[in-house]
């Protein structure tokens, strides 16, 4: 905001009263600048003067208004310790840090006539820190812009905007978005552990498992994953069982308009987790840093989750679950994700009837695509084979899929990687169904709302070129996002305690 020479302001106040449960204070403002130029500066000049104009009314009116509040206080407290009064020792000035720039104000010291003790009133009772206050629009300020800039560029934004471009410095502004972030965190923490504790014994114990709390999981789907014959046989008779559409055993879904929007299956809770990674600080002592998330879905609704360790991200998951009625039987479970270890592992040890798992599509032709690539010999023919095998996967013939594969082993430069393929689609022969039948129904066969809300609240932030980052900054912002996206952040942000989650209808419970 650009600075206006000459510019004269003069504000005359009446006294503030305070009557009942309100503070009354009547202002007058006259303020005098130089008539600009007629160019196309003109409105800019103007609009700098009436900035600066209201910078220095917000804060002559805050500072009246806590001054009249501190004096308030003392009145309030003068019976003193034991009924015994107190002694006023004059004033001490204190710093308070606003959107509108820093004002000090003169604070009230007593000592109480009891035993002497000295006190600031408005210190004890505001909660204030020892040397300096940055409100809470301030905090939420420097959130919101670094949604969007670096803390350098924050820092220079928030300053301009206040009319002092060193309000606050470098190291301020993340230590702002870290407390920020370990607060939502624990806070949604706190909100997971006190749904599970309030469900019956049963049902927490069926969605609530002990799990890895390693920052990073380095085996993504793109690695085989390791599983007994015992787990897969099991894996395999509870889907031919039942499952969600689109597997052996199951009622075809009728077909849907082409462009119509991707829907959840009926009576399901879809559950899409998710990774992502960001470059790691060198002082972190790592390479890269995970955040892991979640799209929580049922028909008509989205829950976003975000957690710097698989832990704290299933905690949450299990409370949905809980809250949707998965835990009851009230609906079924459906994930949806790229079958990550991570993800299997905590899949696996639900203790629910009703699950099943889908893997990605998009996930299945990425691997597809790469191992075809490793292998190598003829361009022509192995994208030929490429499309034939995809093929066969779309429709979910498996068998068909790796008899292809197996039958390139002789002409390719390189068969082991044909070899990690068909060992990938063994192992995950019983979450592969019927795309074609799930995407003729407009059901979901690809993890796109967590890939969308990585990329919103982490990629596109936080993978620009030359960036890097500690685990504090990275789940800050996306737990922040998450929140946002959640609908929760006003009323956090007005009384730093999150609302109860906003579920969907009810429905009758499964058959």
């Amino acid at each position: 905001m650009r600075a206006i020479d000459q510019l004269e302001v003069i504000i005359h106040h009446s006294p503030v009263k305070h009557e009942g449960q309100s503070l009354e204070l009547q202002v007058g403002l006259k303020i005098t600048l130089p008539m600009p130029e007629h160019d196309r500066f003109l409105p800019d000049t103007l609009e700098a003067g009436v900035h600066q104009a209201g910078l220095s009314l917000q804060r002559l009116m805050f500072r009246l208004l806590i001054e009249k509040a501190d004096q308030d206080l003392v009145f309030r407290r003068r019976h003193g310790k034991d009924g015994q009064g107190i002694q006023r020792r004059g004033t001490r000035p204190y710093p308070f840090k606003t959107t509108f720039g820093e004002i000090t104000v003169p604070r009230t010291r007593i000592s109480h006539k009891a035993d002497g003790r000295l006190e600031i009133p408005s210190a004890t009772a505001w909660d204030t820190p020892e040397q300096v206050a940055l409100t809470q629009n301030l905090r939420d300020a420097v959130c919101d812009r670094m949604r969007d800039e670096s803390a350098g560029d924050s820092r220079i934004a928030i300053g301009e905007r206040a009319g002092e471009p060193d309000l606050l410095g470098r190291s301020t502004i993340l230590e702002i978005l870290y407390q920020e972030g370990e607060q939502l965190v624990a806070a949604q923490r706190a909100r997971a552990a006190a749904i599970l504790e309030e469900a019956p014994e049963r049902e927490r114990e069926a969605v609530l498992i002990p799990v890895p709390t390693d920052p990073c999981d380095d085996e993504s789907s793109d690695v085989p994953l390791d599983e007994s014959e015992e787990a897969q046989a099991e894996w395999e008779q509870a889907q031919a069982a039942w499952a969600a559409s689109g597997f052996p055993g199951c009622e075809p879904v009728c077909p849907v308009k082409a462009r119509e929007p991707r829907h959840v299956d009926a009576g399901f809770v879809i559950v899409q987790p998710d990774e992502v990674q960001t470059k790691a600080q060198p002082c972190t002592g790592r390479k890269a840093i995970c955040t892991y998330t979640a799209a929580v879905l049922v028909a008509g609704w989205q829950y976003s989750v975000a957690s710097a360790t698989t832990a704290d991200l299933w905690l949450q998951v299990a409370a949905l679950l809980v809250e949707l009625g998965v835990s009851s039987g009230q609906r079924r479970l459906l994930v949806l994700g790229d079958g990550a270890r991570w993800i299997r592992d905590w899949f696996e040890g639900l203790n629910l009837d009703h699950k099943v798992m889908v893997s990605c599509w998009y996930h299945v032709k990425k691997r597809c695509y790469g191992q075809f690539s490793l292998a190598g010999g003829p361009k022509d023919r192995r994208r030929a084979l490429e499309r034939a095998v995809l093929e066969q996967l779309w429709i979910g013939e498996v068998s068909a899929a790796i008899a292809l594969v197996q039958g390139a082993m002789e002409w390719v430069r390189t068969p082991q990687a044909l070899a990690d393929l068909i060992e990938y689609l063994e192992k995950r022969r019983g979450t592969i169904p019927d795309y074609q039948q799930r995407h003729r129904g407009g059901l979901w066969i690809a993890s796109t709302r967590v890939e969308k809300f990585n990329d919103w609240s982490v990629s596109e932030r936080c993978k620009g070129r030359g960036m890097s980052w500690t685990s504090q900054g990275v789940m800050s912002l996306a737990v922040l996002e998450a929140t946002r996206e959640n609908e929760e952040l006003n009323a956090w942000r007005q009384t730093r305690e999150l609302p109860k989650i906003r579920l969907p209808k009810p429905v009758k419970k499964a058959a």
